[in-house]
């Protein structure tokens, strides 16, 4: 992380009695303005539907007062009524702003250390009376959090010894201010599906349906973040952990949440028989004709969503909690001599499109089993489980991708009706 220092300069003015003047800014403009990382995906300021904060346009933050460089920090935001803590707003236009007004400090030696967080939702909410200036926790063991469905946790590197506004991420026409940097303390989750074969057949059509697909995933948890101050004027990471110099990182690199002795688990399921109740929409892929193999290349049609991107606690997944089940229905057509469905046209009381084979297949297992390419879910990371449906071969695969790492793993086969 780049460091960056501020070189005060003290105009003395010789005179007759040699006194001093001094250079204090007193100017009502120095208010106190936060600069977001804005060309930060997760975190983009405005114009960005995706994004977390441009839909909210809102966070929390605390800060402490070091008076004339005391050791002991005062409460700088807010009253003891909202804990000390302020929302910081986006004004629409370029800056990011407490909704009261706060002044940078004049006196020598005074400064200012902040704190910035988000939660999406009620249940994540962090308790702001327990944030200080080193710890912040999101739970504890007697008493986790739990997380919806399209939760979503930010937290912010830490703002050390700051006396004025900063440009550390300046871009885009965004005003400087206390430099805040958000990091997802949730982990991201999506599935995607698609047909493939390397089995040819001129004589046949397939239709694959999926039924249902149900994902449980353990949802509580609690995460203890730790920082100290590094006696400069920087941001500082925070990391996971009760002892700043000891513990991890707080990044993707580690998982972070711990699970309580007794979890309890999200079962999320998605239906594709009509119910509106249900997010999910019906995946079908029709008129699926393995005839135009070459030498080595597989058929394969395009990837669809099979469950939208989610974020999830994270967590091991190899303890057997997250269970992965998907049910889809194999229908075999006869195909006529272009390749398409066979029409009977009631001949031999076969109705138009009748298929002569259908089958329901259902895959139900740990996840780790099913993928064990991946041994847990860590912060700050997506991952991407593209599934691929062989219907003519009959054989089921996974491929995962993690977007932290940009890699791809082997692909892993998770049924084969052969086996």
């Amino acid at each position: 992380m780049k460091k960056y220092f501020i070189i005060a300069v003290a105009a003395l003015v010789a005179g007759a009695a040699c006194s001093k003047v001094e250079t204090v800014d007193n100017r009502p403009d120095k208010k106190i303005s936060f600069e977001v990382a804005n060309y930060s995906g997760q975190t983009k300021a405005a114009g960005d539907t995706i994004s977390v904060l441009a839909e909210t346009s809102r966070f929390s933050s605390k800060a402490w007062l070091h008076a004339n460089d005391a050791a002991t920090g005062t409460d700088f935001f807010g009253t003891a009524t909202n804990k000390y803590t302020e929302d910081v707003n986006y004004n629409g236009s370029n800056a990011w702003e407490p909704t009261l007004e706060y002044f940078w400090p004049k006196g020598a030696g005074s400064y200012v250390n902040f704190v910035s967080w988000y939660t999406k939702n009620q249940k994540a909410q962090l308790d702001s009376a327990a944030v200080t200036e080193t710890l912040m926790e999101w739970g504890t063991g007697a008493n986790p959090v739990t997380i919806v469905t399209d939760d979503n946790i930010l937290f912010a590197d830490e703002a050390w010894r700051y006396t004025d506004n900063a440009e550390t991420y300046k871009f885009n026409g965004v005003t400087k201010g206390v430099p805040t940097l958000f990091h997802h303390a949730l982990a991201k989750l999506a599935f995607n599906v698609r047909l493939s074969t390397i089995t040819t057949s001129t004589k046949s059509v397939w239709d694959v349906d999926i039924d249902t697909v149900e994902l449980k995933v353990g949802n509580n948890g609690y995460l203890t973040l730790s920082n100290e101050d590094p006696v400069s004027n920087t941001t500082r990471a925070w990391k996971v952990g009760a002892d700043y110099s000891t513990g991890l990182a707080a990044t993707s690199e580690n998982i972070g949440w711990v699970r309580p002795t007794t979890p309890t688990l999200e079962t999320i399921v998605e239906d594709g028989r009509g119910s509106e109740t249900e997010e999910f929409i019906a995946v079908q892929f029709s008129d699926f004709k393995p005839t135009t193999l070459t030498s080595g290349h597989a058929v394969s049609g395009e990837f669809q969503v099979l469950l939208p991107e989610r974020t999830v606690m994270p967590q091991v997944i190899d303890g057997g909690v997250v269970t992965f089940k998907m049910t889809f229905y194999i229908r075999v057509f006869h195909a006529d001599s272009n390749g398409d469905k066979a029409e009977f046209d009631g001949v031999d009381g076969i109705d138009d499109n009748d298929a002569f084979s259908t089958e329901l297949i259902t895959i139900e297992k740990n996840l780790h089993d099913l993928v064990g390419a991946i041994d847990n879910w860590k912060m700050n990371t997506k991952y991407t489980y593209n599934i691929t449906i062989d219907p003519v071969g009959k054989t089921v695969l996974f491929d995962p991708a993690v977007v932290k790492w940009a890699t791809t793993e082997e692909e892993q086969e998770i049924y084969n009706a052969a086996n």
